[in-house]
């Protein structure tokens, strides 16, 4: 369930009862709230206004009653007593009683102390319903570093991983929002590092990194200052590097063998100029000792003929 739309008790205030650290929660406290429930007789089908109306014409008919108005002599003598034992049998069954009910909110220090929550202090409604949802964002907030410490994330991801957490799309965006206040969530840094790490590390081509970021939400102009800051002489590298590991193990002729590493570089993403020149180096530096041997031969055979 959205954490911003769980159901609650209407209330007319609250006061704090306790605070005490989260025996488990480094930085947490629980904070114990005594709530004011709002009258019941609000939440009734027609509301308090009908409530109140139908309550004042019984008042009305006692009043009536008092006065003797309807009724014959021998009855108006008892009506005073009849009248006061009749409105407390009204007074202590109308449904205007406020009713009390403690919860317990888990708060992190930086709200405790930025909302001064202190042993006795008395919340209005609406702040009790305002520290709610500041708690809810530094509960996302706390939430998403702890996610950005395990790995890079980009805000479309992060964003997700939040709402499927239960956080409302306000709470998410405000807890975005302080994020890249503080260049802690920043997609174009994100797409750099991303394309520079693919590239060298695992040996990707261009076409295939604008694709994988474009998938993580990056905003496509982000992926292209990305790929057009990309060195040509690390994509060169790296497509040389995986098209020298790829032709030894790679069957048939040599013009079958070129071609089955072009299919491979092409597919992980290398410009077809790249991936031809990384393929026509790495046959020619594996025909190269191949020649020299036999120029060596050659040579003892010639020096052994001469003796």
């Amino acid at each position: 369930m959205d954490k911003e739309k769980q159901p609650r008790l209407p209330i007319e205030g609250a006061v704090v009862m306790g605070i005490e650290s989260h025996p488990k929660k480094p930085h947490m406290y629980r904070v114990a709230l005594k709530l004011n429930i709002t009258p019941e007789l609000e939440d009734e089908p027609g509301g308090k206004d009908e409530a109140q109306k139908d309550w004042n014409s019984e008042v009305d008919e006692l009043i009536a009653g008092a006065r003797g108005e309807g009724l014959e002599e021998g009855e108006r003598d008892a009506g005073p007593k009849n009248w006061n034992s009749e409105v407390d049998e009204l007074i202590a069954g109308a449904k205007t009683v406020k009713r009390s009910e403690e919860t317990v909110l888990t708060v992190h220090e930086d709200t405790l102390v930025s909302w001064r929550l202190l042993s006795g202090r008395r919340l209005t409604a609406e702040e009790v319903e305002t520290l709610r949802q500041d708690e809810q964002k530094e509960e996302a907030y706390r939430s998403a570093l702890l996610m950005l410490e395990r790995k890079p994330r980009t805000t479309a991801e992060l964003s997700l991983a939040l709402k499927r957490k239960g956080y409302g799309v306000d709470i998410v965006e405000a807890c975005v929002e302080r994020l890249r206040a503080r260049k802690m969530l920043d997609d174009s840094a994100y797409a750099k590092r991303f394309t520079e790490q693919r590239a060298a590390g695992q040996r990707k081509g261009r076409m295939l990194i604008r694709q994988e970021l474009l998938q993580r939400g990056v905003d496509r102009q982000d992926v292209e200052r990305a790929i057009g800051e990309l060195d040509s002489d690390v994509e060169q590298e790296s497509a040389l590097a995986l098209a020298r590991k790829r032709w030894p193990s790679t069957k048939g002729n040599d013009r079958e063998r070129k071609m089955k590493l072009m299919g491979m570089l092409l597919r992980r993403g290398f410009p077809s100029g790249i991936a031809r020149t990384a393929v026509q180096q790495a046959a020619a530096e594996s025909a190269e000792p191949e020649w020299e041997e036999a120029e060596e031969e050659g040579f003892h055979e010639d020096y052994d003929m001469d003796n």
